[in-house]
């Protein structure tokens, strides 16, 4: 077994086969991970470990080296910001069966990469807690080198009834009966004037992202810088799943105007949400979830087997979720005074983060908190605008 990485656009044909042979989720697909590193400006370039048995690659770690800013977070406050480099190994970047012992073995390559100074922190997206990485990297949490305490996100993902039950049979009385009280009411205030469309095929891409980029310019997303943009990388990412048919997009119109959206990628049977937004004038009437539910019926005629919520957790995960698991980001730092220095920054802001978080979970004022935020960043996003 050997081990080594491929740092440009061309070395990637070299694993190309295996890597499109074993791809099962869109966020490593080989064409969108190629189309990732040459259109955003901050990626100095692919960074991918090849682990090789008998000379054949038998698991690839997808990654980016990228000259980027580190800014740990306390809540949505950043207090600081340090340039650096930084090998980024992206979300469901494993390919390929890896066990416990290759994943020591990658890990071990990958802190020779930060004591060589190829970059300056090593970031690992989102591991599952099952994941062989992370087993790895936790042997490693005692040195220097390794963040110490894992801030979980849950995870969360629904079978989707391959008979055909929709979403309402799925809900509480109570649920259900909110939901369609909201459906009149939005029937009654803007009767004749509301279109549902789901889209499976496209003939004018320009033209719809226009349509998204109308109501995501609307939410706290943007004020945060993330979400949905019309963009070069989003309008080729789109044209790339639309061209297989992959791409899935549910929209709500009001007065010939889209009010709200959802979309994502079929892949291997599964829906994988990839961004949601409404105009939040529109908050009263739930319509975000008036769609949701519209799309989980769309995906079960379609007889989608299953709907990844995707990263980050929320009520309506919650709510209709039959399945989760817990992930974590894991930092690494260079041995080095500028590795050193953002690692203890990292620290200290994990500690205010977290005991503000405790101090507002037992006062029962974190929803309100967060709320109260993000109607904050709408409003400054509008006033810059």
């Amino acid at each position: 077994m050997t081990i080594h990485s491929l740092t440009t656009l061309d070395e990637l044909g070299s694993v190309r086969d295996y890597w499109q042979a074993s791809q099962c989720h869109a966020n490593h697909d080989l064409a969108q991970f190629e189309l990732v590193c040459r259109l955003r400006p901050e990626v100095l370039s692919p960074f991918v470990t090849v682990i090789d048995h008998e000379h054949q690659p038998a698991v690839l770690l997808a990654g980016r080296l990228e000259q980027t800013t580190v800014a740990p977070a306390i809540g949505y406050f950043k207090p600081v910001a340090v340039p650096a480099r930084v090998l980024v190994v992206i979300h469901e970047g494993v390919i390929g069966p890896l066990d416990d012992q290759t994943a020591e073995l990658t890990i071990d390559h990958l802190i020779s990469l930060l004591a060589n100074g190829v970059a300056d922190a090593l970031n690992f997206h989102h591991l599952g807690e099952q994941s062989p990485l992370l087993k790895a990297l936790q042997h490693r949490r005692s040195t220097s080198l390794c963040s110490v305490s894992p801030r979980w996100i849950t995870h969360r993902a629904m079978c989707l009834d391959k008979a055909g039950k929709t979403l309402d049979q799925a809900m509480s009385a109570r649920h259900r009966s909110s939901m369609r009280k909201r459906l009149r009411e939005l029937d009654a205030a803007y009767r004749g004037r509301i279109t549902w469309r789901w889209l499976s095929s496209f003939d004018d891409m320009a033209g719809l992202c226009r349509q998204l980029e109308a109501v995501a310019a609307t939410t706290y997303q943007r004020g945060l810088g993330v979400g949905f943009f019309d963009n070069e990388e989003y309008r080729r990412r789109f044209e790339l799943f639309a061209s297989r048919g992959q791409l899935r997009v549910c929209l709500l119109d009001i007065d010939g105007q889209t009010r709200a959206f959802w979309f994502g990628t079929v892949y291997d049977g599964v829906f994988n949400a990839t961004e949601t937004a409404y105009d939040p004038a529109y908050r009263d009437y739930q319509i975000g979830m008036l769609l949701f539910a519209r799309m989980v019926d769309e995906l079960a005629r379609e007889g989608v087997r299953r709907l990844d919520f995707g990263i980050g957790d929320a009520h309506y995960k919650q709510r209709f979720a039959d399945q989760s698991w817990r992930e974590t980001s894991v930092w690494m730092y260079a041995p080095t005074l500028k590795g050193q220095l953002m690692k203890m920054l990292q620290g200290s802001c994990d500690l205010i983060d977290a005991a503000v978080r405790s101090i507002l979970n037992r006062a029962g004022q974190t929803s309100r908190l967060k709320t109260f935020l993000r109607l904050r960043v709408v409003r400054s996003a509008r006033t810059e605008s």
